[in-house]
């Protein structure tokens, strides 16, 4: 719950809502990057309505209306972009390879196993407890 070096969140502080990746609907806006009406997705206080400051550096406008809007939190919004980018073009395995998730069961990297099975890798992935283990299958 304390300040972690490198984390890209603020500490928590007891009765204040956790900041965190959501989804939300513009109801305001004084930025011309946003309409009163447009679905966003980023960096979001979790609670009902949040005044957002700096937007342009956390929100991102939803264009794909098509798909369900908690995609956004997933494989469409960080730990997709993070998975997609760290498994396709930082490891960029080839087919047939092990590729070895730490974490498996985290959002991140039950992701990398996915698009790793996909490709055509085998897949190995760890997890704390044997419960975490199932869930990332």
């Amino acid at each position: 719950m304390r300040k972690l070096e490198g984390s890209y969140v603020e500490s928590f502080t007891p009765g204040s809502p956790i900041t965190g990746y959501g989804v939300a609907k513009v109801l305001e806006s004084g930025n011309s990057n946003f309409e009163e009406g447009d679905l966003v997705w980023g960096m979001t206080g979790w609670e009902e309505y949040s005044i957002v400051t700096n937007a342009t550096q956390t929100l991102f406008k939803i264009h794909d209306k098509d798909v369900s809007l908690f995609y956004y939190t997933g494989i469409l919004g960080m730990p997709g972009l993070t998975a997609y980018v760290g498994f396709y073009e930082v490891c960029s395995p080839k087919k047939g390879e092990t590729v070895f998730a730490s974490a498996a069961s985290g959002a991140v990297r039950q992701l990398v196993g996915q698009f790793a099975k996909m490709f055509g890798c085998y897949v190995v992935g760890s997890a704390g407890t044997k419960q975490k283990g199932e869930a990332a299958h």
